[in-house]
């Protein structure tokens, strides 16, 4: 936190980390270029522009060089705000410090790459370049007076913001409301700070919180008082509030009152406790010391301390509960809005359906579904008027006959007595009379004749 907040304020040389060279140095920075080394052409690179009629493609190239490394810079170190002179001393090499950057940031300011502070808020109310005035330059150091975001004539002490930086940082802080930390969506700056202080330092906070009310995610009031600075999410407000003009109502004032005041009777139900262990440990030092009257006196003391104790528990449980009701009020809300969304769409569906309309569909099903029946019904009968050519008892009467036929033992008798070579003699089975005739091998047939009669030998 404390690296953060240093690195976005104004800080002294002495208080910057200094040559980026030095050997001393664990790391340098991964944003310094190779050439970072070569004596050479970083001397040449230090020196300031000449006028770009001289030599155009040696200022373009130094310009390129200086605008890519100031921008890998403030990226990598997260420099919401910062200064020419700020970056001429985190940027000095071997005790020399870069003479082009202020020339830089001027032309990074006319390509609307890093705006100054007084063109970001420049569509803000007083309270809010009162505000930043006080967090950015105010704060961190005592500077000349009149100086507000740096003269427009001291160029070496002109703010400028790193807008896409602001946009990551905001859009880390609605992440983090968005994910359900917020008992509440009215903060008060201390509570904002304590949820966020982490992702945007103290001295930046203006500028993220520029960003954020821009976009309509949060509106911000009594911005010229610190301590009663009021933040309102705007994302979980209900839809209702949305479609109205966003301001922070009656209600959400007495959210933040109540949570001041209960944070003010916690701190102070602390200190009473504090003073209550003191007095049980000087009670007991008195009575091993035999000091009992004085032990007595500071006994009684400890009682008043406890009842008071008592009676701020109690205050600050009734404040709780007062405080619970009130944030639960706007999730009462919301689950009414829900409820109220659903019963409009089930409105909507059935805004062309009506009982009427839903028997007779079910009539109209039933009478399709008795025609198809009857339809299956009629496919699957016989068909009238359709007579088989065969009688039923004339193929009984041939079967019989087939059965009693016995010339297959007279053919198998016939087959015993021929010589088959390579061939297992053929023994007669048990055989049902056959429907088909009977089917001789084809080695065989190449040796048998068909006798002109059948019969014993």
């Amino acid at each position: 936190m404390a690296v953060l907040k240093r690195q976005n304020s104004q800080l002294s040389e002495d208080e910057f980390p200094g040559d980026l060279s030095s050997p001393s140095r664990p790391t340098r920075p991964s944003y310094l270029p190779d050439c970072w080394d070569d004596d050479v052409r970083m001397n040449a690179l230090f020196t300031d522009f000449r006028s770009r009629e001289v030599n155009p493609a040696a200022y373009d190239s130094k310009m390129k060089f200086w605008s890519d490394l100031i921008e890998r810079c403030v990226n990598e170190e997260e420099l919401i705000t910062f200064s020419a002179a700020e970056l001429r001393t985190k940027l000095q090499r071997k005790g020399k410090k870069p003479h082009a950057i202020p020339k830089v940031l001027e032309e990074l300011q006319g390509r609307k790459k890093f705006p100054t502070m007084d063109e970001y808020f420049s569509a803000a109310q007083e309270s809010w370049v009162a505000w930043g005035f006080n967090s950015l330059v105010k704060k961190p150091l005592s500077f000349t007076a009149g100086l507000v975001f740096g003269s427009n004539t001291d160029t070496e002490n002109v703010r400028y913001v790193n807008v896409e930086l602001v946009k990551t940082k905001a859009a880390e802080i609605l992440t983090r409301a968005q994910s359900g930390i917020l008992s509440s969506s009215v903060l008060d700056l201390p509570t904002f700070k304590e949820l966020f202080g982490d992702i945007v330092p103290d001295y930046s906070m203006p500028v993220v919180l520029k960003h954020l009310q821009r976009t309509q995610q949060i509106i911000v009031t009594d911005l010229d008082d610190d301590e009663h600075a009021t933040i309102k999410f705007l994302h979980a407000a209900p839809a209702s509030a949305k479609k109205k003009v966003a301001k922070i109502s009656e209600a959400d004032k007495g959210v933040i009152t109540l949570r001041r005041s209960l944070h003010k009777m916690e701190k102070e139900a602390s200190v009473v406790q504090g003073k209550i262990e003191e007095l049980d440990q000087e009670v007991r030092s008195l009575v091993r010391a035999g000091k009992k009257p004085v032990a007595l006196r500071v006994l009684k003391k400890k009682k008043l301390y406890e009842k008071a104790l008592e009676q701020k528990d109690t205050v600050i449980t009734n404040i709780g509960n007062m405080l619970h009701r009130l944030e639960n009020s706007e999730t009462d809300e919301k689950i009414f809005e829900a409820y109220q969304a659903g019963l409009s769409a089930l409105k909507d569906v059935q805004k062309d359906n009506s009982v009427e309309k839903v028997e007779a569909v079910a009539d109209d099903m039933q009478e399709v579904m008795e025609v198809h029946d009857e339809i299956a019904e009629a496919i699957s009968s016989p068909m009238k008027g359709i007579k088989d050519d065969v009688d039923e008892d004339e193929l009984e009467k041939e079967l019989e006959e087939l059965l009693k036929d016995d010339s297959t033992d007279d053919l198998i008798s016939q087959l015993e007595k021929l010589n088959v070579a390579d061939a297992e003699p053929v023994s007669k089975p048990t055989v049902t009379p056959p429907t088909k005739p009977v089917v001789v091998p084809r080695k065989a047939r190449a040796q048998w004749s068909p006798p002109t009669s059948f019969g014993t030998n």
